[in-house]
């Protein structure tokens, strides 16, 4: 049994590798699984590893009624999804998917997916805007205000479903190239579905969906958080031998400075959490070494990490303003 670890994440990387700290606080472990929204794979991991029978009865309880209601979601999110895809499918309009959306596709059944998804991310062509508009119109969703942007036709919502509809059609600006619609081409199949076809990533293309979505799109490489869902997908993209993912193509697209420091900082993790997932090693610098350890002295003591966002904000707001003020 290993030695309680620094602070709540660690502890929670050693239950999801199915070793229970000795004398873990359940309390901050599950608080921890709540926030990374990887609370049903917790639970899953420890019953799995035999390591349940020493969980605290009342925790374990917890875990158990999480992952149960997120099984019901998630039953809820395929049909939806099902209902979508053969709608589009119908109607001759060829869909892609992203994110949690190619986990629910793929399974056989819901049951199968720990992941906890939002909502659904569907892949349409821009010429098709408004076909698809009215297809949703037609199965009764209605579009968030102001949801639309330059890379989404918005997010769409209906008063009986639990998910959102995210419907895209370019890649985020954030991205910076990290990903092109040749990437987005090449690295997928088509797979027969309905009345035509649904166009699902590779390995390869979702590992790179997720380091520049976390790292780039959300900022990670900036504002030094650690979201332990995304962590988790890289590992399982990269362990799986019947759909490899090319990693010398990953540090080759991942070569400028912003995104190599991006690749990094995930690389560095993922090892220091997971010493025993056997993922790449990745590149190495002095800065990115600083940046890895800001990031664990940000995970140890969050009190510290809040008020160091809080004094960024602070100065990203007054530049803003000086930079209003300037003449013009």
């Amino acid at each position: 049994m290993s030695v309680l670890p620094s602070n709540a994440l660690e502890a929670l990387s050693e239950c999801l590798q199915g070793r229970v700290p000795r004398d873990a606080d359940w309390e901050q472990i599950i608080g921890c699984a709540n926030e990374n929204l990887v609370t049903p794979l917790l639970y899953r991991r420890l019953v799995q590893s035999g390591a349940a029978n020493r969980i605290d009865p009342e925790a374990l309880d917890y875990l158990a009624s999480v992952d149960a209601a997120n099984i019901t979601r998630n039953t809820m999110l395929k049909d939806q999804l099902h209902e979508v895809l053969s709608a589009l499918t119908e109607a001759g309009l060829e869909a892609g998917l992203m994110k949690g959306a190619v986990n629910l596709f793929q399974a056989a059944e819901a049951a199968d997916v720990p992941r906890m998804c939002f909502d659904l991310d569907i892949v349409t062509s821009p010429e098709q805007d408004a076909e698809v508009e009215h297809l949703l119109s037609q199965l009764g969703y209605e579009k968030f205000p102001d949801s639309r942007n330059q890379y989404s036709l918005g997010s769409y919502f209906r008063p009986d479903v639990v998910g959102a509809l995210d419907i895209h059609h370019r890649i985020p600006e954030r991205y910076l190239g990290a990903i092109s619609a040749q990437d987005m081409q090449e690295q997928s199949r088509l797979v027969p579905f309905g009345a035509g076809a649904v166009r699902v990533p590779n390995a390869h293309l979702r590992l790179m969906n997720n380091l520049s979505h976390d790292m780039l799109h959300d900022r990670g490489v900036f504002s030094g958080f650690v979201h332990l869902r995304y962590l988790v997908d890289l590992i399982e993209l990269c362990g799986d031998p019947a759909d490899p993912v090319d990693w010398q193509q990953v540090e080759e697209k991942f070569s400028t400075y912003r995104f190599k420091l991006g690749l990094e900082l995930q690389c560095r993790m993922i090892r220091h959490l997971f010493s025993d997932a056997g993922f790449p090693e990745g590149p190495r610098s002095r800065l990115g070494w600083m940046l890895h350890q800001r990031r664990l002295l940000r995970s140890r003591l969050p009190a510290l990490a809040r008020l160091e966002w809080q004094m960024i904000l602070r100065l990203r707001r007054t530049r803003f303003w000086l930079w209003l003020r300037q003449p013009r």
